[in-house]
């Protein structure tokens, strides 16, 4: 898997694609987890912009969303990922993320009551 400075280097040469992008956003997450998710989101987001259907770029989203303990961006990304599937006949796609949705809806629902 090419390392996040290999992948900088062709994204500063111009060869911005979706691709690239969700590349980008997972060398990230498998070299340094914990300390890159505001680049690796960013580079998801930018993958969406160029490609709105690339479904693993939903998911992989709304995981760095979640993992930032931001549940609500990362129920929204869900929701358009689910529909972005459906759109595409992504069957499994479709799936992974509709029980994902659930999960974060459950720990939405037990957060709710320790906010009051």
């Amino acid at each position: 898997m090419p390392n996040i400075t290999a992948l900088t280097a062709l994204l500063n040469k111009g060869q911005d694609s979706a691709l690239l992008r969700f590349g980008l956003a997972s060398a990230y997450l498998k070299e340094e987890p914990d300390d890159h998710l505001i680049q690796a989101e960013e580079h998801l987001k930018r993958c969406l912009a160029l490609d709105p259907t690339y479904t693993a770029a939903y998911q992989q989203l709304a995981q760095v969303q979640k993992d930032r303990d931001n549940l609500i961006d990362a129920t929204e990304t869900l929701r358009i990922g689910i529909a972005a599937a459906e759109s595409a006949g992504d069957l499994q796609a479709k799936r992974v993320m509709q029980v994902f949705l659930k999960r974060l809806a459950k720990r939405l629902a037990a957060d709710l009551p320790g906010q009051s």
